[in-house]
């Protein structure tokens, strides 16, 4: 039997050749996954290694097909793992490890953010921090700014004194690691200003890139003072958002009702906008050519068009800051345009495969980006939908009347922006949840109340009033742009109030999401009876999505807060107060708690000096001050301290202190039976340029008849 189906599933990959390049990229990004799963940052000479030895594979195969499409795979892996230790390696720049208080910084202004419900955020290409030396400075900072009176511009030399930390390391083992996204963007610090902005004089010219980005941003900062000016508020801030990409003046309310309405995609540029205006500009560059016969008839004004739009198209990318996910939309909206010049069809799964190629080639971190994942997922999806149609549509074409395919057609126009909303919503589902803890239930019925709002009325009058701005006509627009903002605002609120519009959900493992998304890929890119092995493996990621041991005990990284688990949830102390690790620790044990509402009693029994509670039989202290020390490292089984206890505490199965901390980042311990399991965001991150520290062992399990302490008094871990 097991004969047969390997013969069954030969021959269906046989027959299914011309779609084997599509899984080109997925195979390239195999290979980034692998680079960036090792504990330890790999030497660049085993990335070389591994790419040749995939070059020799490939020349000694190439006469047999089977054999090269295999070895074409290895290369591509290979090419993946090299191009990730590339990228890392380009990007290396000094990272400091101890926080700077009150130190002096130079730099140019790369960036100004105004923000309406925080600080203002400031980036600097760095010119010199306080008494470091160029080898150990930083080549970018993000300061937050207090005053929001302080105006500075791009490309200006300013100096400020400023408290510079790291990035924040994960909150729990296997959480988001901060880290490693600002490593990718050489932003190694991100703190607050303690003093006032003021310019540099004597400061040498800016960089070519720094004097490039700053023209840029002031035609930005130029069209956001024109936008704001011809429609103030909130409605304002979006349409600014929505033109040149800046959304720091969107209020926290329009954003989180956006958000469960699943309509945050509408807030960030991306694959939706980037359509829509350059598909307004194709259509209307070929209406006009069209309307002159003598063009018409000689010229090929369909690619004339094209172009136009993939020139409207580059212009919308720099003028909205050429985010990740805006750059990501304008290479896909690229490969269209150039494949209409090309005379080849414009949407199709291999113009979607040259894209997230291109795009993880330039950016292999990217892959872990949310948005790439969602906005691929979604595209993915689409297309492999829209080839089905079509093609069926192909075959049934002769058979059918014209009335009955006018039809068809008047209802597939009813119909698309459900199924459009429904197909992408279900591609982006195990994202989000990955990602978010989130689940919009009724997305579909907001995107059908949106989406004719955006295509019809808002895009359409935002490029309007791009056209019209260097005229000063653009008030008028703006003003019917606001309406539809207006429109817009109104109905995700009140799709948000709906009675359970938005489930969290706890947390999906690595794995799953991986299984659910390989499914996925497999139904989509196949074409034959083969795609339905992508639903099986699927079912096995859904499978393993509900979460098995989850945390007995979360410490926080600097030892003041922690939580124990209970019947119903996770339990904190009394005094806890709100903070962004509490929130992040709730949304992934699927509670949506109000972090600034947690209960005022709980089972922790609490004085000035500190917190005892019980999990598992286990007792847990939570030590606040050193007064507490005897008895609780008398009685407890674990202790949690935000400084180092030293050897004064020796008793504890688990030590969790200052010196564990400071070196292995928040802790997560699982109690199994007799045994503490523990686990660290060190040891989850391991030794890689953003990791920070060095990892130390963290899994070692006691028995409870052998209780002992390392010789550090550190406790096991």
């Amino acid at each position: 039997m097991l004969a047969r189906l390997a013969r069954a599933l030969a021959d269906a990959l046989e027959a299914e050749t011309d779609r084997w390049i599509l899984w080109l990229p997925v195979i390239f990004a195999g290979g980034i996954a692998l680079y960036f799963a090792l504990p330890t940052e790999p030497q660049a000479r085993l990335a070389i290694a591994f790419i040749l030895g995939a070059l020799g594979i490939f020349l000694f195969v190439r006469g047999s097909h089977t054999g090269l499409a295999l070895a074409v795979a290895l290369l591509a892996l290979s090419l993946g793992f090299g191009t990730a230790k590339l990228r890392t390696e380009l990007v290396r720049a000094p990272v400091l490890q101890d926080e700077l208080r009150h130190v002096s910084v130079e730099g140019y202004v790369e960036a100004f953010e105004r923000r309406s419900d925080a600080r203002d955020r400031l980036t600097l290409r760095v010119l010199s921090i306080g008494s470091l030396i160029p080898a150990e400075t930083p080549k970018r900072v993000r300061v937050s700014i207090s005053g929001k009176n302080t105006t500075v511009f791009p490309g200006e030399a300013v100096s400020l004194r400023a408290t510079l930390n790291p990035p924040p390391e994960p909150v729990a083992p296997g959480d988001f690691d901060f880290g490693r996204r600002a490593w990718f963007q050489q932003a190694r610090r991100h703190r607050y200003a303690t003093g006032r902005v003021s310019q540099l004089d004597g400061a040498p010219p800016p960089p070519t890139g720094v004097r490039l980005w700053a023209r840029i941003d002031r035609l930005r900062n130029a069209v956001g003072a024109r936008v704001r000016a011809a429609l103030p508020g909130e409605d304002g801030a979006i349409a600014v958002a929505l033109i040149t990409g800046e959304r720091g003046g969107i209020p926290r309310r329009v954003t989180e009702a956006m958000r469960d309405a699943g309509l945050a995609h509408v807030l960030a540029i991306s694959g939706l906008h980037m359509v829509i205006m350059a598909g307004s500009v194709f259509w209307l560059v070929r209406a006009l050519l069209a309307s002159v016969p003598a063009l018409a008839l000689r010229y090929p004004i369909k690619k004339w068009a094209a172009a136009a739009a993939l020139l409207a198209a580059t212009f919308y990318l720099v003028l909205s800051g050429a985010a990740v996910p805006t750059v990501r939309a304008y290479l896909m909206m690229g490969v269209v345009m150039i494949a209409i010049m090309l005379d080849r069809p414009a949407i199709t799964m291999r113009n979607v495969a040259i894209a997230a190629l291109a795009i993880l080639a330039f950016a292999p971190e990217s892959l872990f980006d949310p948005s790439f994942q969602m906005s691929f997922a979604a595209v993915i999806g689409l297309v492999a939908v829209y080839e089905a149609l079509s093609a069926r549509d192909r075959v049934s074409a002769a058979e059918t009347s014209a009335l009955w395919r006018r039809l068809r057609w008047t209802g597939a126009l009813v119909l698309g922006a459900g199924l459009t909303t429904l197909i992408a919503g279900t591609a982006v589902a195990p994202f989000a949840v990955y990602h978010f803890h989130r689940m919009t239930h009724f997305g579909i019925a907001a995107n059908m109340l949106v989406a004719p709002l955006i295509s019809l009325l808002i895009m359409p009058m935002a490029l309007l009033s791009l056209i019209a701005m260097p005229f000063g006509l653009e008030p008028g627009r703006l003003k019917v742009m606001g309406y539809g903002i207006e429109l817009m605002v109104g109905a995700a609120a009140w799709v948000a109030s709906w009675p359970g519009a938005v489930t969290v959900l706890p947390d999906l493992s690595g794995w799953s999401l991986a299984l659910i998304a390989l499914g996925g890929l497999w139904l989509c890119l196949w074409r034959t009876r083969l795609r339905a092995l992508g639903l099986v493996i699927a079912a096995l990621g859904l499978a393993l999505a509900p979460p098995g041991n989850r945390p007995d005990v979360l410490i926080e990284r600097d030892g003041k807060t922690a939580a124990i688990r209970g019947a119903d949830g996770l339990i904190f102390p009394s005094a806890t107060a709100a903070s962004y690790s509490v929130e992040k620790w709730l949304l992934a044990d699927g509670d949506d708690t109000d972090p600034k509402g947690l209960p005022r009693t709980t089972p922790f029994r609490c004085d000035p000096l500190g917190c005892v509670g019980t999990v598992k039989g286990k007792t847990v202290a939570l030590i606040r001050e050193t007064g507490a020390i005897a008895e609780d490292c008398r009685k407890a089984d674990i202790v949690v301290a935000p400084f180092k206890l030293g050897r004064a505490c020796k008793a504890p199965r688990i030590i969790v202190d200052r010196a564990a901390l400071s070196t292995q980042g928040a802790h997560a311990l699982y109690i199994e039976g007799l045994s503490i399991r523990t686990e660290t965001v060190a040891e989850h991150r391991g030794r890689r340029p953003w990791s920070g520290h060095a990892v130390a062992p963290a899994t070692d399990q006691r028995e409870a008849s052998e209780p002992q302490t390392d010789p550090e008094g550190q406790g096991t871990q």
